[in-house]
């Protein structure tokens, strides 16, 4: 803590104690068992505070400050408002700063009240219909005082300006400061020094009043949280399913409500944004996994099947009662400030302002767990987002915060809850057969060790990575999962780490026999489309595994040239043509091979994010090897991409596989998820005829197979 915010707490208690010592001497002694009593009841509602659902506070304690004001005076006020601290503020030794800096800005406050309501012309005992608006009056400066007091601190430890802290707080308090005038001056004119009633009636009342709304207030609040989690377990499954980064909805909520909240939006406009934030990725649960984990940059086709995921969302959240506002959020969270955005192109302030929240702070999260900077973000104010939207998020201080921190914590009631919950399911999973013919091979459970059903230390497999994942599962409290291969044996799993507060639930999905099946139905298949492949282009195009592809790199090897950016596009062309240019070609044959590299150099810049060139010449055969680190070519896929024109490439790109049969005399294709190899093969010599006539070419290395 700064030294000059220590000296203004210090400040504040020494006038606090001070002022305490000048009013006590005014205390009536008669009046203290009544004042002891009304400062119990107001301690009790100050220690059980009502939480509204916009984060306010409402306690009702200084309702009764005031009330005591009215009737007996400024000392005995003076004197409830030390029992109300004494009450809600416990008196251990990490508390008593707090204690004594509270009390004092308390007592300033209301001595200053209390002189402001005697100013006025008021006497204390004589409340009647006239003295309302000077007790109005004494409670705004009190409630003024007390914000300009407390400002100092807050602002400083939430790194904001005074001022902006103050106006803030001012806009919270209008809600108490009605409160607490309703009930000051109700019980005020109540009160009768001889027959207190009707007052201590009233008081009680006020009293379960408040215990009430505090009661009704926690389960709607607890029932929100319990909706919002229920919702961030959907998008987590989402995120799961679609290999999108763990929390990425959740942060974006939480992201989405806090600048909802900076703008001081309605309550239920906060909650359709948050609502919307956290599904605004429902609907890419309807489109092809392969689009999502895709490294390269998407085809046309891909481009507009994810396109289609806002308006799929917003049209499953439509559904859900409650949430239409929601789902027109969903619906143009992708659309941009400047009109470039989807699905409707709309631009500016035609954007619906909670779709540029949620935009807003879907950037945000992407940018900041990309480790770029602020500025970063800045730079996109007025071309994808509302200027406005950017400089409130800017403005904002704690949301670079880890997402740990940026969680709801849960109350101890749904603690127990939720492990009495889980203790039955552990229980049914334990006994489930199916489970067992799944592959579920085990389940455990870690709090410090693993332990079975029985509650027995057991090894598991990967032990190390495993703990990994639970300690990580156990910081974000959210589930992990992950695929994990035991070195000794072989064994491969799908792992699932689920907390439950400390403890985590872990289990382990023995997936190597349907693996193993998955490979030789995929390597059955391959071989079909090898066969079919093979035949139907007479031999000139070939389907091989990479280690196959390797074994073609013989002969003299000439250069290699990095693929990165468009501009090596060209630098490969160049490379090709130096070594055409001693050889006595035809210029259209010339041209047919020029054309065959580019098109397949821009193949990667299009599929992937860098690949190579590799130049051999065997005998008189030229052979071209490209290769990328794209997600390659999906099996399913593989005749259309091959066989078609211009089937998996964009407007730019001509004609694929198609072409490339054309203009070489064979095609060496290699693919899978780690990237794709191509080799291509023309005959320098024999080439005019070689082009124009040959159709069929014999492999002659032994150590590639083919159909």
């Amino acid at each position: 803590m700064p030294r000059y915010l220590k000296t203004y707490i210090y400040l504040v208690t020494i006038i606090g104690m001070a002022i305490l010592l000048l009013v006590l001497s005014g205390l009536k002694i008669e009046f203290l068992p009544f004042v002891l009593a009304i400062g119990l009841i107001a301690g009790l509602l100050e220690k059980y505070d009502v939480e509204l659902p916009n984060g306010s506070i409402v306690s009702g304690s200084t309702t009764f400050t005031f009330v005591v004001m009215a009737v007996y005076g400024i000392p005995e006020a003076v004197v409830s408002e030390i029992i109300i601290s004494l009450v809600s503020i416990p008196l251990i030794k990490s508390e008593r700063i707090k204690f004594l800096y509270n009390t004092s800005q308390y007592i300033i406050c209301t001595v200053a009240a209390g002189y402001g309501y005697l100013w006025l012309g008021s006497i204390p005992g004589t409340f009647t219909w006239y003295d309302v608006p000077r007790l109005l009056f004494a409670i705004a400066l009190y409630n003024i005082l007390n914000i300009t007091l407390i400002s100092v601190i807050i602002s400083k430890l939430n790194e904001r300006k005074y001022f902006a802290t103050w106006i803030e707080m001012v806009q919270d308090g209008v809600l108490i400061y009605l409160v607490n005038s309703f009930l000051s001056v109700r019980l005020a004119l109540s009160y009768e020094l001889h027959d207190q009633l009707q007052f201590w009636i009233e008081t009680l009342f006020v009293f379960a009043v408040f215990l009430a709304l505090r009661y009704a207030f926690a389960l709607f609040i607890n029932l929100r949280k319990t909706y919002l989690r229920s919702m961030e377990s959907l998008t987590q499954l989402t995120e799961n399913k679609l290999s999108i980064s763990g929390g990425h909805a959740t942060r974006v909520g939480r992201i989405a409500r806090k600048i909802a909240e900076k703008m001081k939006l309605s309550q239920d406009e906060i909650d359709s944004i948050h609502y919307a934030a956290l599904l605004h990725d429902l609907g890419k649960t309807y489109l092809e996994e392969k689009i999502f984990q895709k490294r390269g940059p998407l085809t046309l086709e891909e481009e507009r099947e994810y396109r289609k995921h806002a308006e799929i969302g917003a049209d499953m959240v439509k559904e859900i009662a409650g949430l239409a506002k929601s789902s027109e959020y969903i619906r143009y969270h992708h659309e941009c400030w400047d009109g470039t955005g989807f699905p409707a192109g709309i631009s500016g302030e035609h954007i619906p302002l909670g779709a540029r929240i949620i935009a807003a702070a879907d950037q945000y999260d992407h940018i900041f767990y990309k480790k770029k900077s602020q500025t970063d973000f800045a730079a996109l104010a007025g071309t994808k987002l509302d200027p406005q939207v950017v400089e409130i998020v800017l403005g904002i201080a704690d949301l670079q915060e880890e997402p740990g921190k940026m969680a709801m914590p849960a109350t101890i009631e749904e603690k127990l809850i939720e492990n009495l919950v889980i203790s039955e399911a552990r229980k049914r999973v334990y006994q489930s057969q199916l489970l067992d013919k799944f592959g579920a091979s085990l389940i455990v459970r870690y709090d410090g060790e693993f332990r079975n059903e029985a509650g027995d230390s057991i090894d598991i497999p990967c032990r190390e990575q495993v703990i990994t994942l639970v300690e990580k599962a156990r910081r974000q409290q959210s589930g992990v999962r992950e695929i994990l291969e035991e070195a000794q044996s072989g064994k491969i799993y799908d792992v699932y780490c689920v907390p439950s507060g400390d403890q985590v639930s872990v289990i382990f999905f023995d997936v190597t026999d349907i693996l193993e099946y998955e490979k030789k139905q995929e390597e059955r298949v391959r071989n079909l489309y090898r066969e079919v492949i093979y035949s139907v282009t007479q031999g000139k195009l070939l389907l091989v595994e990479q280690k196959e592809i390797e074994l073609l790199k013989t002969g003299v090897y000439i250069s290699s040239h990095p693929i990165l950016t468009k501009t090596d596009v060209a630098s490969c062309r160049r490379q090709v043509q130096e070594v055409l240019e001693s050889r006595p070609l035809p210029s259209k044959v010339r041209y047919n091979i020029l054309l065959g590299t580019s098109e397949a150099v821009t193949n990667v810049l299009k599929h992937a994010t860098e690949g190579q060139m590799s130049l051999y010449m065997v005998g008189d055969h030229l052979r071209i090897f490209v290769s990328d680190n794209g997600s390659g070519i999906d099996l399913s896929e593989l005749p259309k991409t091959t066989l078609m024109a211009g089937y998996s490439t964009k407007h730019s790109a001509g004609w694929g596989f198609y072409l490339l049969l054309k203009v070489m005399d064979r095609i060496i294709l290699s693919t899978s998820s780690q990237g794709t190899t191509i080799m291509l093969e023309i005959n320098l010599v024999d080439a005019p005829e070689k082009v124009a006539t040959n159709n069929i070419t014999i492999f002659k290395e032994e150590n590639v197979r083919h159909a």
